[in-house]
């Protein structure tokens, strides 16, 4: 695949471009489709299989984006799979949560004693 059909709307098929970020709106559609992302380019792609199913620009680029149109006997992502997914973020979210409290509390503690060291104060 040459970099051109990745940050080039191919034509027919395809939604126009919409500016700013998808904020989901690509996985509410290809909800089987993964993301690459392709720093060098500045574009992230989204591919069902082997199919590009869905282009967003970024960076230095205009933010937009577009996807290729919904087929004709699409369905939407079954609730129970939608469930178990957005409890898989909602998950991964939490614990990114603690572990930055954890560090924070820990940095915050550090700090207090280099600045009781600095102003000669002893621990008690």
């Amino acid at each position: 695949m040459r970099d051109s059909e990745l940050t080039e709307r191919p034509g027919k098929g395809w939604t126009p471009w919409t500016s700013g970020a998808p904020h989901g709106r690509i996985d509410d559609v290809w909800w089987a489709a993964r993301v690459l992302h392709f720093p060098k380019l500045n574009v992230s792609c989204w591919f069902d299989g082997s199919d590009l199913v869905a282009i967003e620009h970024w960076g230095y680029r205009r933010p937009q984006w577009c996807m290729k149109k919904k087929p004709a006997d699409w369905t939407p992502l079954p609730e129970v799979y939608r469930l178990e997914r957005e409890r898989g973020q909602q998950e991964a979210l939490e614990r990114w949560r603690a572990e930055m409290q954890a560090r924070n509390l820990e940095r915050l503690i550090r700090l207090g004693e280099k600045r009781a060291e600095a102003l000669g104060l002893r621990p008690v």
